[in-house]
């Protein structure tokens, strides 16, 4: 039985906690919040057993645990150079995230997916095609559902398809997936890592213990991640784009679909039932959702693009005439790089939140900027912008933490405002 002291009581913390009293260790929880989401989750562990009243504190982060402390357990929203992180190595206590903590007690192998965009299409497609084969595949982690909190349900023979965020990532050490995969590596997270050199090496730790059993897939369009190939020591290297010639064979171009075949394939699923899935496949909630088509115009959710990468691709999956909603908490990049497409595909923008200057100073003189004052004003104006025939397309490019509590808040209400706009109609 060991004292361990979890930071943070989002969802990851939650589950952290429940995981560790379930293995009969004494939980403590420091959260920075005191707010009323925070208080019914310290009280809902107190109430279930998980943890006592005693042992929680909000509002601060003390050292009055740490002194007791045998582990501490960081959830990703927690800054890697915390003051409490850096209290607790002062003291030898061990660090390690709540990705690394579910690590210890999992029985299956593992598929870890990371890169700046993609993750979850690819984690979703993976765990649908390997379910199609006849395997017991269980998706968690960045993409929702902490891993934590899915131990209780994995056995031997399943298999864990793991999202993997760069967050996670930097507080592990002996994580180590069946197999892992690097998607694309661009500018993101700038606001959290102190530079890119930070960020990349937070994404490569993902194979950073694996071994000769072990398979690692990167993508070769990849100017970067073809550098970092020819480095890689320990697992078999293999480029998704090319495995078992899947793309030039079924004419696929999708760089998420290709990694998901490639890493469901290596775990055993037959080629039949992964192209089943990928022809049945209808996309995900908040990643280019269509909404609704009201007078000519679809409107596309792609709340989940948190990054510049991730409205790029948006813009190349679509067809021309897009009015595009973009911005939100500015998590660094250049705008600038979308300039070729938005001249090409893009009739006007409408700049949203903390990030329009940034917007501003990357796309100014490109097409029209348009600054809406809320989220509502700027759904409207999308709609009094877009042209019959054409789009209106929320990808944001930054995070949501300026306007709402995540990014599925802002597609759920983005959905709700087009719902209003239709029944207006």
């Amino acid at each position: 039985m060991s004292k361990v002291v979890v930071v943070g009581l989002a969802k990851s913390g939650i589950e952290a906690a429940r995981l560790l009293a379930s293995r009969k260790d004494t939980v403590f929880i420091t959260e920075l919040k005191d707010d009323a989401a925070s208080r019914k989750s310290a009280s809902l562990l107190v109430k279930e057993g998980a943890v006592k009243p005693q042992n929680i504190e909000l509002g601060c982060h003390t050292d009055k645990f740490i002194k007791k402390a045998d582990l501490m357990v960081v959830s990703p929203g927690v800054r890697r150079d915390a003051s409490l992180i850096k209290l607790a190595e002062a003291r030898k206590i061990p660090v390690i995230s709540e990705l690394e903590l579910a690590y210890t007690m999992c029985p299956a192998p593992i598929v870890a997916v990371t890169g700046t965009s993609g993750k979850t299409t690819t984690a979703t497609l993976i765990s649908q095609m390997l379910k199609a084969a006849g395997f017991d595949a269980i998706v968690c982690g960045n993409i929702g559902n902490p891993f934590s909190g899915e131990i209780k349900k994995i056995k031997k023979d399943s298999i864990v398809v793991l999202e993997a965020s760069s967050f996670q990532l930097e507080l592990i050490d002996k994580f180590k997936p069946r197999v892992s995969i690097i998607l694309n590596i661009s500018d993101n997270h700038l606001d959290r890592h102190k530079d890119m050199n930070e960020y990349i090496t937070a994404k490569c730790r993902i194979f950073l213990n694996q071994g000769r059993g072990d398979t690692l897939l990167l993508n070769r369009n990849d100017e970067l991640l073809r550098e970092i190939a020819g480095a890689v020591k320990g697992p078999h290297v293999k480029f998704f784009n090319e495995y078992k010639d899947f793309g030039p064979r079924h004419k696929i171009l999708n760089e998420d679909f290709l990694a998901s075949l490639s890493a469901a394939s290596i775990m055993g699923a037959d080629e039949a039932k992964m192209l089943e899935v990928l022809k049945n496949f209808k996309g995900i909630e908040h990643r280019l959702e269509h909404v609704a088509n009201i007078s000519g115009v679809d409107f596309v959710n792609d709340s989940k693009a948190t990054n510049i990468s991730s409205v790029e691709w948006a813009l190349k999956s679509l067809e021309e005439n897009i009015v595009l909603i973009v911005g939100g908490k500015y998590k660094g990049g250049d705008f600038g790089l979308l300039k070729p497409l938005v001249k090409k595909k893009v009739d006007c923008i409408i700049s949203i939140g903390e990030a329009r200057p940034q917007i501003k100073n990357g796309l100014d003189g490109v097409k029209p900027i348009f600054e809406a004052r809320s989220f509502s004003e700027a759904v409207a104006e999308g709609f009094k912008r877009a042209r019959k025939g054409g789009r209106v397309l929320l990808s944001p490019g930054c995070s949501s933490f300026d306007m709402f509590k995540n990014y599925e808040e802002r597609g759920k209400i983005f959905k709700e405002l087009v719902d209003e706009i239709r029944k207006s109609k």
